[in-house]
C-alpha cells in the first residue's frame, strides 16, 4: 500500500512538473529515459550495484549567456503528497539523499548512448555543459507556497561531484505559476527577457527575447518579461520579494539597467504590493531616479479586489 501511494505521489509530481516546464518553454525535453549504470559505487537499497537509473527529463538548450555552449539539464522530480517535514534535520537529510541520487544519475547519463544520440541530433555547440535541476514539490494545500531553501541555507554538503544542481521547490513553482498567470491574463504577445546576469553577457548574435526560461533565471528571484505588441513595448520585472523602499529601489535600478533606455514602460511586480498602503513610498523612491524618463509602475501579481486600485480610470 505504501509503495502504491509513493508511486501515485511520484506520478502526480511528474505531471505537475511536466506541465510547469512546458509553460516555461521546456516542452521539448526528453522524458523517462532509462540510464544504464556504469559506476561500481552506485548501489541500491539492498547494497547491490545498480544496473540502471531513471532519468525523469533531460532538456537541451544553447546557453545565451556563454559563447559556444550547449546546456544539458538533467531533471529529477520528487513529490510529497503532504507537507514538507517540519524538522530541519529531516529536510536536510532528504535533500542530501535527493542530491546524491541526482548526481549519480548525471554521472551515468553523461555516457548514455540514447542521450548522446539525441544531443547529436540537437547539433550542440562546441562546449557541452551538464547540470541538474531538482524539482522537489509538496501538495499540501495549507502550505502550498512553502520555501525549503532557508532550512538548507547553512547546510554543509560533502560531495565529490562538481556538477551544479539547481533547486525548484514549492515556493519557486508557485512564484512561476503566479507570474505566468499574470502575464497571460494581459492577453498580449510576450517573451522572457534576458538581462546580463551573474557576471555573464549575451553573445552578440543572441536575441534578448526567448520563449524558454534558462536555468540561470529559473532559479532567480527576479524574472524579466517583455511585452511587445506592435509599437507597444513594456518590461515587466517580477520579483519574489516583499515590497519595501530599498527592495523597490533596487528593482527599479535593475529595470533601468535591463531596458537600456530602449523600453519606455517598466512595471515592477511584487507579491504583496498594496497601492492603498505603499503608493506614497513607491512615489518617494521614484524621485531617486528623477533623471530617468521611463514610466515606472509597481503592482502585485497576487490578485485580489485591491488590484482594482492599480487599474486605470
Amino acid at each position: 500500500m505504501a509503495g502504491e501511494k509513493s508511486k501515485t505521489s511520484g506520478e502526480i509530481g511528474e505531471k505537475i512538473a511536466g506541465r510547469l516546464l512546458e509553460k516555461i518553454g521546456w516542452a521539448g525535453s526528453l522524458k523517462n529515459i532509462p540510464i544504464p549504470c556504469n559506476t561500481r559505487s552506485h548501489v541500491n537499497e539492498a547494497g547491490n550495484q545498480r544496473t540502471s537509473h531513471g532519468e525523469d527529463r533531460v532538456f537541451f538548450y544553447n546557453n545565451p549567456f556563454y559563447d559556444a555552449r550547449t546546456d544539458v539539464v538533467h531533471v529529477s522530480v520528487k513529490n510529497k503528497s503532504g507537507a514538507y517535514s517540519a524538522s530541519e534535520a529531516t529536510l536536510k537529510r532528504q535533500f542530501k539523499e535527493h542530491l546524491a541520487e541526482l548526481h549519480e544519475i548525471i554521472e551515468c547519463a553523461i555516457y548514455s548512448e540514447e542521450i548522446n544520440e539525441a544531443l547529436s541530433n540537437f547539433k550542440p555547440k562546441r562546449n557541452v555543459f551538464h547540470s541538474g535541476l531538482l524539482i522537489w514539490l509538496s501538495n499540501d494545500l495549507d502550505s502550498i507556497d512553502s520555501d525549503v531553501k532557508p532550512a538548507l541555507a547553512n547546510m554543509l554538503i560533502e560531495q565529490e561531484s562538481a556538477i551544479p544542481v539547481y533547486l525548484l521547490d514549492a515556493s519557486r513553482a508557485s512564484f512561476l505559476m503566479k507570474i505566468l498567470d499574470d502575464v497571460q491574463r494581459r492577453g498580449m504577445p510576450w517573451s522572457f527577457y534576458l538581462p546580463e546576469v551573474m557576471g555573464t553577457s549575451l553573445t552578440v548574435d543572441e536575441s534578448r527575447n526567448k520563449k524558454f526560461l534558462p536555468l540561470e533565471l529559473l532559479a532567480s528571484d527576479i524574472v524579466p518579461i517583455l511585452i511587445s505588441d506592435g509599437e507597444k513595448r513594456e518590461l515587466i520585472i517580477y520579483a519574489d520579494q516583499p515590497f519595501g523602499g530599498n527592495a523597490y529601489k533596487k528593482l527599479m535600478a535593475y529595470g533601468f539597467k535591463f531596458s537600456g533606455g530602449a523600453i519606455p514602460n517598466i512595471r515592477i511586480g511584487m507579491p504583496d504590493y498594496n497601492a492603498s498602503r505603499d503608493l506614497s513610498e513607491a512615489q518617494r523612491v521614484r524621485l531617486s531616479f528623477s533623471e530617468r524618463e521611463e514610466k515606472v509602475e509597481p503592482f502585485s501579481f497576487n490578485r485580489s479586489f485591491l488590484a482594482l486600485l492599480d487599474e486605470g480610470e
